[in-house]
C-alpha cells in the first residue's frame, strides 16, 4: 500500500508540476515521504480533515483543496509560478478573475477595438468620441451584471467596502468621508446580509466587460502612437462617461475639475503632475490613464481615488520614468471590480495608505511594476492582499526592491508595541462569515528587502491562502509575528524564495513554515547559502495543522535555540499536528546537537526532522556566474588584460581574474614594460595585486623594479620597494638603508624591514623605536614584532617603556618569553 501511494504522489510530482516551475523534486518528495514513515506516517496523512467551519460563506475551491491535501500547496506554487512568470496580461487578469468569482475561464471573443479605432487618425478629438461609442457598449453590460439593485442598494454595497475593510482607529475619519460622498453610513455592516447581495452579481458578465474593457485599453494604447497631441496646453473633451483629456509633450499638470470626472488621460512625456482623483466609480465606472514618458508625480490624498477601480474597471500604464506615487487608503485596489496598473520602467516610489498597492475585494487588483529598483510603503493589508472572492496581486519583475508595511496600527494586546501589517501576500477572512481570497506578492528577480510586522510575507488568514514568490537575489526577510509562510485559522500560507544568499528573521512565531488551528504553512528555499532566525517555527505545526519548511540546498545557518524549531508537532484538541523539516542540501550549522548534518530526529507528536546531502555537488549562483562570466582571450591588448587581472578575485570574477594573470605571465615580455610604464604608480590596491601576482609569476620582473626604487615619482618607487619586499629579495636592503638615511618613503621602508630578520635590520628598526614620532615607533615595533624572534621580542620588552596604545598592542600580542627561541 505504501509503494503505490509514493507512486501517486510521484506521478503528480511529475506529471501536473514538472518541469522548471516546480518546488521540489523527486528526490526531496522520496525524504519527506520516508520522513512521515520514521513516524508511521505516510502521505494520506497530510490530507485530514480541516475545513471545521462549514458556516463560513465565499470559501475558494483552490485555498480549499491545498487545506484538505497540503501536496497541493505545491502544485498552487508551480501553478502561479509558471503564469507570472510567462504568461501574458491578459492571461493573468483572466485567470484571476475566474478564480476570483469561481466561474468557469471561458474563452472570449473580444471585438476588433483596433479597427473601430484606427477612423480617428491623428486627431485626439475623434479618438475620443470613437472611445466613448466603445464605453457606451461597455456600460451597457456592466450595469445589467448589477441589475438587481436598487439605487440605494448599489450605495450601500459602496459604504459596505470602506466600513468593513477600515481600521477601528480611523471610524471618525470615515464616518465624514462616507458622507462627503454621499453615501449612507452602515451602523451594522451586516456580513449574512450583504452575502445575499453578492449572491445576486452576474460575476460572469462582469468578468467578460473587464476583459473586453482590457483589450480595448491595449488598442487605444497602440492608437497613442499615431495621434498628434496638443503643442500649448492639453485638450479636454467633454463625454457622457467622463472628461477625456489629452497631454502635451511638456510638462502638464493635471488638477481635480469640480463638477465633472475624469475617465480618460493620455500624455506623451514630460514631467507630469496628477494632483486629482484617478479610478472608477459607480457613477464613472470606467477609466484608463496611458503616460507615454517622463519622471512623474502622481498624488491625491482621499480613500479610494488613487487608481481604484469601486465597481469600476481602472486600467493604467506609465510607460517610462521614475515615478512617484502618494495616495492615501484604498489605493491601487479594487471591490466589485477590476484595477490594473503597468509601470513599465523607472525607480519608481510608491507610497499609500491601508488596503493597498494591489488589494481586493469581491475583485481582482494587481500593481505591475516591469523594472527599476523600486520601493513599496503601506500601513496595512497591502501588498498583494487578497480578501473575500479577492485576488491581490503585486508584481514587481526585477530590480533591487524594497517592500515596507507598518507605522500606523498597533496589534494590542497581543504584540502592543508593534505593527499590525497583514500583507506582503496575505489571503485574508473576516471571522467567521466570510473566507478570504488570495493575496500574492510575486518578485522576479533582484536583490530584495522585505520589511513586516504581524502577519507578513506569504501569510494566509481564515479560509484564505497567502503566496510571497521570489525568483532569484540575496533577500532579506523581516518580521514580527505569524510571518514567512503561515497558515493561521483555517488557512494556508506560503513563501517560496527560488535562490540566492537569503536572510529570515521574525523575533517571534509561529512562522517560516509554521501553520495554527487547522492551518497549512510551507517554506521552500531552493537555492543559496541562507541564515534563519525565529523563536517557534521552519515546521512546526500547531493545533491540529501541517507545516513544511524545505532548505534544498546551501550551507544555511539556523540561529534560534527554541524547542519549536525545525520539525515540531504540538499534539492538541485530542490530536496531534504534522510539523516537517527537511535541509536537504550543504554543510549547515544548528545551535543544539540534536540537529546536525546527516541525521534524522523527531520533536512533539509528529514533528520530524532531517539534514541530508542530497545535493553535494551544486553549484552557488555566484560560482555559476564564476564559471558563465566572459573570460578574457590570449590575444586581447595588454592594457586589458592588465584591467581583467586588477579586477576584485571573488566571487563571480575569480575565473576571469585568474585568466587574465595567467596570459600576461604567459606574454611577460610584453607585459612588463607596459606594467612598469603604465601602472607601478598605481593608487589602487586591485591593480597592486595584479602587480604583485605578475611578479610572483614572472620573477625576471623584480630586475625591472630597482631603477625605480630611486625615482622621483613617490608612488612608483614605494611600490617597486613593497613588491620587491614580498619576494624577500635581499639586495634591497641596502636601498632600504640609504632612503632611510635620507628621511625617504620612513613608513615604506620600516614596514620592508620586518621581512628581513638580520643584525643590520634589527639594529635599525630598534633605533626608531625611539622615534618621537609614533607613527614611527609604531610600525617600527610592528615589523620587529613580526619576524618572531627571541632577541626582537627582548628588545621591544626592553625599549617601550611607556608604550602608547598601539605600543601596547604590540606588546600585548608578543608570545610568552621563551616561546620564539631560534
Amino acid at each position: 500500500m505504501r509503494s503505490f501511494l509514493i507512486l501517486l504522489l510521484l506521478v503528480l510530482v511529475c506529471g501536473v508540476w514538472a518541469g522548471e516551475f516546480q518546488p521540489l523534486d523527486e528526490d526531496d518528495i522520496l525524504q519527506l515521504l520516508d520522513m512521515l514513515a520514521e513516524a508511521d506516517l505516510d502521505s494520506t496523512d497530510l490530507a485530514f480533515e480541516k475545513d471545521w467551519d462549514l458556516s463560513t460563506r465565499f470559501k475558494l475551491d483552490s485555498q480549499m483543496r491545498v487545506l484538505l491535501n497540503p501536496w497541493e500547496g505545491l502544485n498552487e506554487l508551480a501553478h502561479w509560478r509558471r503564469m507570472l512568470g510567462t504568461q501574458c496580461m491578459c492571461q493573468i487578469a483572466s485567470s484571476c478573475m475566474a478564480e476570483a468569482w469561481q466561474i468557469e475561464e471561458e474563452e472570449i471573443v473580444h471585438q476588433d477595438f483596433a479597427r473601430m479605432l484606427e477612423n480617428a487618425g491623428r486627431s485626439p478629438k475623434k479618438l475620443a468620441k470613437s472611445w466613448s461609442r466603445i464605453l457606451d457598449e461597455h456600460l451597457h453590460h456592466w450595469r445589467q451584471a448589477f441589475g438587481s439593485f436598487s439605487p440605494a442598494q448599489i450605495d450601500s454595497l459602496r459604504s459596505f467596502w470602506y466600513q468593513l475593510c477600515s481600521e477601528g482607529e480611523d471610524r471618525e475619519k470615515y464616518k465624514d468621508y462616507i458622507a462627503a460622498r454621499g453615501l449612507p453610513y452602515l451602523e451594522d455592516v451586516g456580513l449574512e446580509y450583504f452575502a445575499e447581495f453578492f449572491d445576486q452579481v452576474d460575476f460572469a458578465l462582469l468578468r467578460q466587460t473587464a476583459l473586453s474593457y482590457q483589450k480595448a485599453c491595449s488598442a487605444l494604447e497602440k492608437a497613442a502612437s499615431k495621434l498628434k497631441f496638443p503643442s500649448q496646453k492639453p485638450y479636454i473633451h467633454k463625454s457622457p462617461h467622463g472628461l477625456m483629456i489629452f497631454g502635451t509633450m511638456g510638462d502638464d499638470i493635471y488638477l481635480p475639475h469640480k463638477k465633472e470626472r475624469v475617465c480618460l488621460i493620455m500624455d506623451p512625456s514630460g514631467n507630469d503632475q496628477y494632483r486629482l482623483p484617478l479610478g472608477a466609480s459607480w457613477e464613472n465606472p470606467f477609466f484608463y490613464l496611458w503616460d507615454g514618458d517622463g519622471n512623474d508625480v502622481y498624488s491625491h490624498d482621499q480613500p479610494g481615488g488613487f487608481f481604484t477601480a469601486e465597481l469600476g474597471c481602472c486600467i493604467s500604464v506609465d510607460a517610462k520614468g521614475r515615478d512617484l506615487y502618494q495616495g492615501d487608503d484604498f489605493s491601487f485596489a479594487a471591490y466589485l471590480g477590476f484595477a490594473l496598473h503597468r509601470d513599465l520602467e523607472g525607480d519608481d516610489i510608491y507610497r499609500c495608505g491601508m488596503f493597498s498597492q494591489g488589494a481586493a475585494l469581491f475583485g481582482v487588483a494587481i500593481l505591475n511594476d516591469e523594472a527599476g529598483n523600486d520601493r513599496y510603503d503601506a500601513t496595512s493589508l497591502s501588498q498583494g492582499l487578497g480578501t473575500t472572492r479577492g485576488i491581490g496581486l503585486l508584481m514587481d519583475k526585477a530590480g533591487d526592491d524594497v517592500y515596507y508595511l507598518g507605522g500606523k496600527y498597533y496589534h494590542a494586546p497581543l504584540m502592543p508595541l508593534d505593527h499590525r501589517t497583514l500583507g506582503q501576500g496575505m489571503g485574508f477572512g473576516f471571522r467567521p462569515d466570510y473566507a478570504g481570497g488570495i493575496g500574492i506578492l510575486y518578485d522576479g528577480d533582484g536583490n530584495d528587502r522585505y520589511l513586516g510586522g504581524v502577519y507578513a510575507q506569504g501569510v494566509g488568514y481564515w479560509y484564505a491562502m497567502g503566496m510571497l514568490i521570489d525568483e532569484a537575489g540575496n533577500d532579506v526577510y523581516n518580521a514580527v509575528y505569524y510571518p514567512q509562510g503561515s497558515g493561521i485559522h483555517l488557512a494556508c500560507g506560503m513563501l517560496y524564495d527560488a535562490s540566492g544568499d537569503d536572510a529570515y528573521y521574525s523575533r517571534n512565531g509561529p512562522g517560516q513554515g509554521a501553520a495554527h488551528d487547522w492551518g497549512v504553512g510551507m517554506l521552500i528555499d531552493g537555492d543559496g547559502n541562507d541564515a534563519y532566525s525565529i523563536h517557534g517555527g521552519q515546521g512546526l505545526g500547531l493545533s491540529n495543522s501541517v507545516a513544511i519548511f524545505v532548505d534544498r540546498s546551501g550551507d544555511d545557518r539556523y540561529e534560534r535555540k527554541e524547542e519549536q524549531n525545525y520539525g515540531s508537532g504540538a499534539r492538541s484538541r485530542g490530536a496531534g499536528s504534522i510539523g516537517l523539516f527537511l535541509d536537504a542540501g550543504g554543510t549547515d550549522s544548528y545551535p543544539d546537537s540534536l540537529m546536525a548534518n546527516d541525521k534524522t530526529w523527531q520533536k512533539g507528536t509528529y514533528g520530524i526532522g532531517r539534514d541530508i546531502d542530497l545535493r553535494p555537488s551544486l553549484k552557488t549562483s555566484t560560482e555559476e556566474l564564476a564559471e558563465s562570466a566572459e573570460l578574457p582571450s590570449a590575444d586581447d591588448s595588454i592594457d586589458s588584460l592588465f584591467a581583467a587581472a586588477a579586477e576584485w578575485e571573488v566571487g563571480s570574477a575569480i575565473q576571469r581574474v585568474r585568466t587574465a594573470r595567467n596570459y600576461l605571465a604567459e606574454r611577460s615580455e610584453e607585459a612588463i614594460p607596459w606594467v612598469l610604464e603604465h601602472k607601478l604608480n598605481t593608487k589602487s590596491g586591485l591593480e597592486y595585486r595584479a602587480l604583485e601576482a605578475l611578479l610572483k609569476d614572472a620573477p625576471q620582473m623584480a630586475a625591472g623594479l630597482y631603477p625605480y626604487i630611486n625615482e622621483a615619482d613617490s608612488l612608483a618607487a614605494k611600490n617597486a620597494i613593497s613588491l620587491l619586499a614580498g619576494e624577500a629579495d635581499s639586495l634591497l636592503v641596502p636601498y632600504i638603508q640609504e632612503l632611510l638615511a635620507k628621511g625617504k618613503y620612513i613608513p615604506t621602508c620600516l614596514s620592508v624591514l620586518g621581512v628581513y630578520p638580520n643584525e643590520e635590520s634589527i639594529a635599525t628598526l630598534s633605533q626608531w623605536l625611539l622615534d618621537p614620532v609614533e607613527r614611527y615607533q609604531f610600525i617600527a615595533a610592528r615589523s620587529l614584532a613580526s619576524m618572531q624572534t627571541s632577541e626582537t621580542d627582548r628588545i621591544l620588552r626592553e625599549k617601550l617603556v611607556d608604550p602608547t596604545f598601539l605600543l601596547k598592542c604590540v606588546l600585548r600580542f608578543l608570545p610568552e618569553e621563551g616561546e620564539n627561541e631560534r
